[in-house]
């Protein structure tokens, strides 16, 4: 198995019924968001934006990560699709990161990409167990763009099924985007 360190992309979970306006404006920082669908936890807002980091978007290292998981199971009758961006971008434009749970230690340590992603426990994180707390706070590792994240910069959305797919298909299509949209039901809870 690859390493998660090793992999090429980021990911950002969204509901199904955000995507229409994320297609018209791209991915954009909570706090320049209203009229949006929300599925993060309110408590966990609160902290976040404790911490001013309601100012990026965030992405996670992969998918099925405890974030995912703890959203998807809160809404179990509700669709979701994960964007994807290649990291290669983040590196270049220097996005931050915060190297294990952004609430999990008081003030995360918000780093410039290459320092955060070398002060990641990538072997920790590999194991996935969500049972042990200092793993599953690795597994929250965060990328943050600090700007909205355009259209453009999107390779490619993932589907938990074809249902969903044809949705998203119709999406992309009738505002002329061009997307490759893959359907991969494992990256999903």
């Amino acid at each position: 198995m690859v390493s998660i360190k090793d992999q090429k992309l980021i990911y950002h979970l969204t509901s199904l019924r955000n995507l229409g306006s994320i297609l018209d404006s791209g991915l954009q920082p909570r706090s320049a968001l209203s009229g949006f669908h929300d599925v993060a936890n309110a408590e966990i807002l609160a902290g976040r934006q404790a911490q001013q980091l309601e100012n990026y978007v965030p992405f996670h290292w992969f998918a099925k990560n405890p974030f995912d998981g703890r959203v998807q199971i809160d809404r179990p009758d509700e669709d979701f699709v994960l964007i994807a961006v290649h990291r290669s971008l983040a590196r270049a434009r220097n996005w931050k990161v915060i190297p294990r749970h952004p609430l999990g230690n008081g003030s995360p340590l918000v780093l410039d990409y290459e320092a955060g992603f070398d002060q990641i426990d990538w072997n920790t994180m590999d194991r996935r167990d969500y049972q042990d707390h200092e793993c599953k706070s690795i597994c929250m590792a965060e990328c943050l763009s600090p700007q909205p994240v355009l259209v453009e910069s999107f390779y490619m959305i993932f589907v938990p099924n074809g249902t969903v797919a044809v949705i998203v298909a119709n999406e992309l299509e009738c505002r002329d985007i061009s997307i490759e949209i893959r359907v991969n039901g494992r990256m999903f809870h």
